[in-house]
């Protein structure tokens, strides 16, 4: 489920851990059929629903569950199985830190861990001069920088797989189902982001995602520095997060986390 409007009140609100400084929806609505959420400021507020903003799940445990180890802490969290799974583990390709986001059978999709940089310095680059379609055949677009410059300059490009992405459009028209953005795709090695995907750095923002306003339109969603979805032109200028995806048997050595990443022997 969601997080409910009282259990937010009760522990705390915006004095209190649930206040992250993002926006997210709460499961509940008042009599207009107004849904709740959280600010970045951590006050609730209220929208039609149509507002893309993020949400934050809740789950239960069953109480008979024991723990392997940990305290609860920040540092020393409850662990309830031997081993951790692999969404959210830190892989090292070369001297580049990537974040698992996406399990599939044979492959694992990865995010850089931070922005994308040349010569020490954050790069911010334009979408496309043509539309939002990810051509990275394209000279000019982010498209072609990732799968040329960026691609060329990694000592591990030969094991990144060439697979489908998802490059559709999120709007109105499509009555505003993020899944008929999953079903354009695109074959290609470097990408970016797309609505639906899981964000796994909450401190990366101002960067683009491959989901346009319209098929093969002049505006692209970008996350920004609060994680919510705002559409900018294909020529504005943001940074850049690129994706790329593995053969997962690839990754034999460490245990996923940050000072242990998975590496390729």
């Amino acid at each position: 489920s969601l997080l409910s409007v009282i259990d937010y009140l009760n522990i705390g609100s915006k004095d209190s851990y649930l206040n992250n400084k993002e926006y997210y929806y709460l499961n509940n609505t008042n009599s207009k059929s107004q849904a709740w959420y959280v600010t970045d400021s951590g006050t609730t507020s209220l929208t039609s629903g149509n507002d893309i903003i993020g949400i934050r799940p809740v789950v239960t445990i069953k109480a008979n569950i024991d723990y392997v180890s940990g305290d609860g802490s920040k540092t020393k969290p409850y662990m309830i199985e031997d081993k951790s799974g692999l969404f959210g583990s830190y892989v090292k390709l070369g001297e580049d830190i990537w974040r698992i986001y996406q399990i599939n059978d044979k492959d694992v999709r990865l995010v850089l861990n931070d922005y994308l940089k040349v010569n020490g310095e954050n790069l911010k680059y334009i979408y496309s001069k043509s539309s939002s379609y990810h051509d990275d055949t394209k000279y000019g677009s982010i498209a072609y920088y990732l799968n040329h410059d960026f691609l060329n300059s990694l000592s591990y490009k030969d094991k990144i797989q060439e697979l489908s992405w998802s490059n559709g459009y999120y709007s109105s028209s499509s009555d505003w189902d993020y899944t008929t953005a999953l079903k354009s795709t695109i074959e290609t090695k470097v990408t970016l982001m797309s609505i639906g995907d899981i964000i796994v750095n909450p401190d990366l923002g101002n960067y683009f995602t491959t989901t346009g306003t319209s098929n093969k339109g002049g505006m692209v969603y970008s996350i920004t520095d609060n994680k919510k979805l705002f559409a900018k032109s294909i020529s504005s200028s943001v940074y850049v997060v690129p994706t790329i995806s593995l053969d997962k048997e690839l990754l034999t050595k460490g245990n996923g986390t940050k000072d242990s990443p998975f590496e390729m022997e």
